[in-house]
């Protein structure tokens, strides 16, 4: 049977910056069979999944398949989610990961699931046993933490680069910076004639510092640039976006540095008290702790900290 799957979303903006990451993430997949974008919401993950898919479409012959997990609430239906993305025909009576593990094969076959977090445990269990059954396999996950399985590489996704602190910014040594490109190309989708100059430079500077240069908040506070000048929008950001900026955001996101460095790929295995060890197992604790608050919580925990801190 020949199978060829390429069904990748589409995006109407461009991915800004992140080459480095890029080319370090399209290495990674194909080298090994599962790579796990993690970092709390906003980071930007979906975009750079989608990117390194794209980017590497090339190396993976049958296809390159996306399934958005993100509206699947039931964990039981994840595989038939699955089979659904990848055109798997509906056989009455046959085990969603029996069939999705038949279709594919032998064939090379690259495999994006997108917004892993809340489903983590059947995700794990799904992708393990289609891992063993289909050798030329590779998956691509994004999810706030880590799958847990065995032979897994887990790529911490970092904020986008901020400018220097100092005290008169320049527009010229904004320039290097991807949050401050993303704020710029963002802000003219509402307002064409905008530009970073060297009298809004320190606003902007401001601004991308203050949101921990997560792409999400960027881009939401660039929207407001429809009806605000970047002064007035740093001047009330805190009211404006007060779950990405302000006092209460930033301890939510806390301020104490990574023991690492944000180097990307990490295979970590410790894990933060109270969260249960080697993935998501079907156990009692471990539905005792999905089902709390918690994981909300730390899924809001500072991109300058990473998961096992």
């Amino acid at each position: 049977m020949s199978l060829t799957i390429v069904q990748l979303p589409v995006r109407l903006t461009p991915l800004v910056g992140r080459e480095s990451e890029l080319n370090d993430i399209v290495r990674a997949v194909t080298r090994c069979r599962l790579l796990t974008l993690t970092g709390p919401g906003g980071t930007g993950k979906t975009r750079l999944a989608l990117a390194a898919a794209r980017s590497a479409d090339a190396s993976f012959p049958a296809g390159v398949c996306w399934v958005e997990l993100a509206q699947i609430e039931d964990p039981g239906i994840v595989a038939q989610a699955v089979a659904s993305g990848l055109g798997v025909p509906d056989t009455p009576g046959q085990d969603a990961t029996e069939a999705v593990a038949s279709y594919l094969g032998e064939h090379r076959v690259l495999v994006v699931l997108d917004n892993c977090e809340h489903l983590a445990g059947a995700t794990a269990s799904l992708t393990e046993n289609l891992l063993a059954a289909c050798p030329a396999l590779t998956v691509l996950a994004t999810s706030r933490e880590a799958l847990g399985v065995e032979g897994e590489l887990n790529w911490q996704v970092p904020p986008l680069s901020l400018p220097q602190a100092g005290p008169r910014p320049t527009a010229s040594a904004l320039a290097a910076s991807d949050a401050v490109k993303l704020f710029e190309q963002r802000a003219q989708l509402v307002r064409p004639a905008f530009r970073v100059t060297d009298d809004n430079a320190g606003e902007v500077a401001a601004i991308c510092q203050r949101l921990d240069g997560l792409p999400l908040a960027i881009e939401l506070a660039a929207a407001r640039m429809r009806i605000l000048s970047s002064a007035q929008l740093a001047e009330r950001l805190d009211d404006i976006l007060p779950s990405w900026s302000g006092p209460r955001a930033r301890r939510r996101r806390g301020t104490r540095p990574c023991a690492r460095p944000w180097t990307g790929a990490t295979t970590c295995s410790t894990r933060r008290s109270g969260r249960p060890s080697g993935g998501w197992p079907c156990s009692p604790a471990a539905s005792r702790w999905r089902r709390s608050n918690r994981w909300r919580r730390e899924a809001t925990s500072s991109p300058r900290r990473c998961w096992s801190c």
